[in-house]
């Protein structure tokens, strides 16, 4: 037989644990004469066992970790100490400093080495829950929570067990025994198990006398006194334990029996219950999606968990009472697990493996509270893009490649609840009169949704992850987006407060790109962002971010790029940056950087630099100004001096292509003149770009001003490898 783990708890200390964790250990000595040991565990209490069984110079766990690497089982028996009575004792350390600096993994170690050495192995854990307890209960065939026949001591009972609930641990693997329960009070056995939500296992009678004597002859009353009414109530907890399987059943709940089929854990879900599904599903609107007979068992479970969560958790009175607290999130999410893992413990009772039931309870309340089965897309780093195809079609850009997920919604009215709960936060609406919206995450990452009758297939969603942590230019450099002598150019460029442009096609890495150079603005000067939704993640202390706003429900309201452009001339700015010119906004931007407001930066869609000059020249067309073709593009030649050509090539990753200098007009053409280039060789065997990229040869224009403002660039960087520079001109 393997051996079993009995774990004796408490909410709290003085509850006689560690008198019930010694008596149990020796009645089970008495009824099975097999091999057993108390394991003391308590830290607050270290040495309590030794102590009650009259034990001196007893060696420890924390004596044994220093040397577990070269200890078998076998080797490690003799050591173990034993009670005259033929019961191992193995407390965690001599002194509580002691215990306090053992590592859960060093006891886990030892028990690893107990465990085949018995066939019982009773812990007396501390009160409440630290790592060292966990350890144990992770390991235990049952759980014995200890609480005294007080008010407070069994409310206090039941919330630990709905704390060990919301932890993973099953319902049916705690059970409450009642110790010193005096049968003249006033609480009776039925009050006791009102006032716990169960009923208890055991409720043992109080016997102040024998319990004291025991203790001051160092001598357990179920040994020394076993006629005592106390020690026959033991011995009867034993035989229910051991004769009528009551552990091996616990047992059975504490391995997850839950059947596996295709990898997805079976649970017995009733006629009614799909029923209750189906209506439930029906209410919520989700006309799209499989019917409750047509899931697998595991997403029918979650179903039934969302019915069954609005009569068992109030998020808006939840909500109310933690106020603005700043810890908010935190407390909402914690009691929303609690209240999951109470449905489940209802609902699917046969889940009962502890990894299972912790990524059920996840993942139903990612859906209640958060985004779903998006939030393990977005907590993975792998990931930049993320999109939704519908529900049944996840999609995700994984270190630079697109590939498809095994995540899915569960129908329309999931997947749309997502989107709901990203944009309202932002005051921004999506619904049949406007079903397209732009957004962004509370990290910065942006969000694009469209919904029926636009997005036909159902619910459409792209996310464009931003890092934790914003890239540097280290660490282009790092993933050879650029090299070191470029951005020491770009870096110059910007100090100069050169106008740039910032070029490429959709997820080629502008805003990335846009975000780094900005960290090259000085500390102290005032800069104005301006995006449709807010990404740039600026580290300067002096900025203004401004967002646009769409029309609110009357049609009114509307805040546009161009708006906020010609505000911010008012704002007294020494930079300002516009996320993308994709509209009127463009010829705002062509006057601002050429009246004063140098160093100005933004992006544009467009596949080349002479392709982005085209554009730009398209985008000040739309602001509806007669003006002649060559007046635009002088303004053009003017205001811009660089335009930086990124790309997203075929193995996913993410380069600079050109930079070119805007040199000025000839005729009616804008003229370029491009300073450094990528050049594509091949692939390797790995299918990965090869290519160099390096200067042209010529020397811009630019220099001079770089010079006259201190700003040294060696001429060196312009030239390529054997050759000398060009003279400034034109191309």
């Amino acid at each position: 037989m393997a051996c079993r783990f009995v774990v004796v708890g408490a909410a709290r200390d003085g509850v006689g644990k560690t008198t019930f964790a010694v008596n149990l250990a020796l009645s089970l000595l008495k009824e099975t004469r097999g091999r057993v040991m108390v394991v003391d565990l308590d830290v607050g209490g270290v040495g309590d066992v030794a102590t009650l069984l009259g034990m001196t110079e007893i060696r420890t766990i924390g004596d044994f970790v220093p040397y577990v690497a070269q200890l078998t089982p076998q080797t490690f028996g003799p050591y173990i100490q034993a009670h005259p009575t033929g019961i191992g004792v193995l407390p965690l350390a001599a002194n509580p400093q002691a215990a306090r600096k053992l590592a859960p993994e060093g006891v886990r170690q030892v028990l690893d080495l107990v465990a085949p050495l018995c066939d019982y192995i009773v812990v007396d854990a501390g009160a409440g829950v630290d790592p060292i307890n966990v350890l144990a209960m992770e390991r235990a065939a049952g759980i014995f929570l200890l609480a005294e026949p007080t008010p407070t001591g069994l409310a206090a009972t039941r919330q630990f067990g709905d704390h060990l609930q919301s932890l993973h641990f099953p319902h049916a693997l705690v059970k409450v025994v009642v110790n010193a329960h005096d049968p003249q009070s006033p609480i009776t056995r039925e009050a006791i198990a009102a006032r716990l939500g169960r009923p208890a296992l055991v409720i043992f009678p109080k016997d102040d006398a024998l319990t004291l004597d025991a203790a001051l002859k160092a001598a357990p009353f179920v040994m020394d006194q076993p006629r005592a009414a106390l020690s026959r109530h033991y011995d009867e907890l034993v035989r229910q334990l051991v004769e009528k399987g009551v552990l091996d059943q616990l047992a059975a709940v504490e391995r997850g029996k839950g059947q596996q089929v295709g990898g997805k854990l079976a649970v017995d879900v009733t006629q009614e219950q799909d029923k209750a599904i189906e209506g439930f599903m029906k209410a919520r609107g989700g006309n799209r999606g499989k019917g409750a007979r047509e899931m697998d068992a595991r997403t029918r479970l979650k179903m039934l968990i969302h019915k069954r969560l609005p009569e068992v958790l109030d998020l808006k009175r939840m909500d109310r009472e933690i106020g603005t607290r700043p810890d908010k999130d935190k407390l909402l999410r914690e009691r929303a697990e609690a209240a999951v893992a109470k449905v489940l413990d209802e609902e699917g009772a046969s889940v009962t493996d502890r990894n299972e039931r912790r990524r059920i309870v996840k993942e139903v309340c990612d859906e209640a509270l958060a985004l779903g089965p998006l939030e393990d897309l977005l907590a993975d780093d792998r990931v930049t893009e993320i999109m939704v195809n519908g529900r049944d079609n996840v999609f995700a850009e994984i270190n630079g490649k697109l590939r498809r997920t095994e995540f899915s919604f569960t129908d329309d009215a999931q997947l749309l609840a997502v989107i709901e709960r990203i944009v309202t936060p932002l005051g921004r609406r999506i619904d049949e009169k406007s079903p397209m919206v732009d957004a962004r995450l509370a990290d910065g990452s942006r969000v694009n949704a469209v919904i029926p009758p636009l997005a036909i297939d159902g619910p459409s969603i792209t996310i464009r992850k931003f890092a934790r942590e914003p890239l540097v230019v280290a660490d282009l450099v790092r993933f050879g987006s650029l090299t070191p002598d470029l951005a020491d150019l770009l870096r110059a460029c910007v100090q100069a407060r050169l106008n740039i442009v910032i070029s490429g096609g959709t997820g080629s890495g502008k805003t990335t790109l846009l975000n780094v150079m900005s960290s090259f603005i000085p500390e102290d000067d005032r800069i104005v962002t301006i995006e449709d939704a807010a990404e740039l993640q600026l580290r300067q202390p002096h900025v203004v971010r401004l967002e646009s706003r769409p029309a609110n429900i009357e049609g009114v309201g509307e805040v546009k790029i161009r708006d906020l452009v010609k505000n911010s001339l008012r704002m007294r700015p020494d930079r300002i940056i516009v996320g993308e010119c994709r509209g009127a906004e463009a010829v705002d931007m062509l006057q601002a950087m050429n009246t004063g407001h140098d160093g100005s930066l933004t992006t544009v869609h467009s596949n080349s630099p002479r392709d982005a000059i085209a554009r730009m020249e398209t985008l000040v067309m739309f602001a509806g100004l007669d003006l002649p073709s060559r007046a635009i593009r002088e303004q053009i030649a003017s205001a811009i001096n660089i335009i930086v050509q990124v790309s997203r090539l075929s193995d996913g990753s993410r380069r600079i292509l050109s930079v070119c200098e805007v040199v000025g007009m000839e005729a009616q053409t804008i003229t370029l003149q491009e300073v450094f280039a990528f050049k594509q060789t091949g692939l390797d065997a790995n299918r990965k770009v090869q290519g160099t990229f390096g200067p042209t040869g010529f020397v811009p224009k630019f220099v001079s001003k770089l010079a006259e403002l201190g700003i040294e660039v060696p001429h060196g960087i312009f030239a390529p490898a054997g050759h000398a520079t060009i003279p400034r001109g034109r191309a």
